[in-house]
């Protein structure tokens, strides 16, 4: 949990270095401890003819172990990434996996508890040309005490045929677990609003399964301010097919605003907007 919120955690500043594992032309070394650990991975080990790179960074958390999604929540660090460094890239664009709630006390979080790879799009200044990838990484990992990593990482891509590399299939399935759209997921949005006072906003969303039926659909709204709101109440009806979320929001400021709502249900997950009026 992110360290200035937390007193009842320790928070140690780590100086890491690269794993035994030996990196190959795919991948990087592994930077961390025994405890939280990440990787640079290339869907290619070299660069083809695209105008794209897929790329990934990988962590890996001990058990008892977590990091943070790209909102965390009430505490947490998530993820910054600086690309300094990096060669004939042009773009970068970050996927995140679909995430869980945790909840400690009155803290809402949201974190990834398990290993987890944020699959990347990167954009080449010259396409079919060599490629360096640098990225510089600030997170988090919490366990009963919280601590601040950093880790340096780098991949060299030749030019080449851009044939797949070992790695192609982890970034592959991490994609799937990306939240798309709800007709992806098999779900149907019926409606959506915000409804109550000013001074007391509730997010009301209607959801009918065209799959199997809901088990423990969780909603994480972002827009609101800082943190993330607590979990929604759930309504099923029609045998798990339907399902009304309720969702408590802080004071909302005056105006239209989105709010980047994502769905997830197991192993479903989805992501949509609803606009605050």
């Amino acid at each position: 949990m992110t360290l200035a919120r937390i007193s009842s955690l320790v928070l140690l500043s780590v100086a890491l270095a690269p794993w035994s594992n030996p990196a190959h032309a795919a991948a990087s070394d592994w930077v961390g401890d025994r405890h939280v650990a990440v990787r640079l991975i290339a869907a290619a080990d070299s660069v083809g003819a695209g105008s794209t790179l897929q790329a990934g960074l990988e962590f890996r958390f001990a058990k008892g172990w977590h990091g943070y999604w790209r909102t965390p929540g009430d505490a947490g660090v998530a993820p910054m990434l600086d690309w300094t460094g990096s060669e004939n890239i042009a773009r970068e664009e970050v996927a995140w996996p679909a995430p869980s709630r945790s909840v400690s006390e009155d803290l809402q979080t949201v974190v990834y508890d398990h290993d987890v790879v944020l699959p990347l799009t990167l954009s080449l200044r010259q396409p079919g040309a060599a490629a360096r990838i640098h990225l510089s990484v600030l997170h988090g990992g919490c366990s009963e005490i919280c601590v601040p990593y950093q880790a340096d990482l780098s991949l060299a891509l030749p030019a080449g045929s851009g044939a797949a590399s070992p790695e192609a299939a982890l970034i592959d399935a991490a994609r799937k677990t990306v939240p798309g759209t709800p007709a992806s997921a098999g779900i149907e949005v019926t409606g959506a609003h915000v409804a109550g006072t000013a001074t007391g906003p509730a997010l009301l969303v209607d959801l009918r399964s065209h799959d199997k039926p809901f088990a423990k659909p969780d909603l994480f709204v972002e827009g609101t301010g800082d943190g993330i709101p607590a979990a929604p109440t759930v309504e099923l009806e029609a045998g798990g097919q339907n399902a009304h979320l309720t969702v408590r929001l802080p004071p909302l400021p005056p105006g239209d605003r989105p709010l980047t709502v994502t769905l997830t249900d197991q192993d479903r997950a989805a992501e949509f907007v609803v606009i605050a009026q």
